[in-house]
């Protein structure tokens, strides 16, 4: 009897959680020119942030954390323009720090 307790109340605490869609390049490269909207929210998920650029266009931009010991070591934003709900252009800007900026202190210490 507590075990099956136990066991109900996991699931309704694992039901509860919600987490985001994780974002990787695959993801990005299944992604299209002309795509819809709707299309790029089902294989992305929800962007991190929406960016109005006017003449009906919008920044998509959608993050991925690429951690090691607490440590994020690579950070990429996926970009993607949309007009009237189309993708029309799609980019990646990679944000990690090469391995000389690093010190070995600072590597010790966070």
């Amino acid at each position: 009897m507590r075990f099956l307790l136990m066991f109900i109340i996991y699931g309704f605490f694992i039901s509860c959680s919600s987490g985001s869609k994780a974002t990787s390049m695959d993801d990005f490269s299944m992604i299209t020119i002309g795509m819809s909207k709707d299309e790029l929210i089902q294989q992305m998920g929800k962007p991190f942030s929406i960016k109005k650029l006017g003449d009906n266009q919008e920044e998509y931009i959608y993050i991925e954390r690429i951690t090691a010991n607490k440590r994020t070591i690579i950070e990429r934003k996926y970009l993607f323009i949309l007009q009237n709900d189309q993708v029309t252009s799609k980019k990646i800007i990679d944000l990690n720090r090469p391995s000389w900026e690093r010190n070995s202190y600072e590597m010790q210490t966070q």
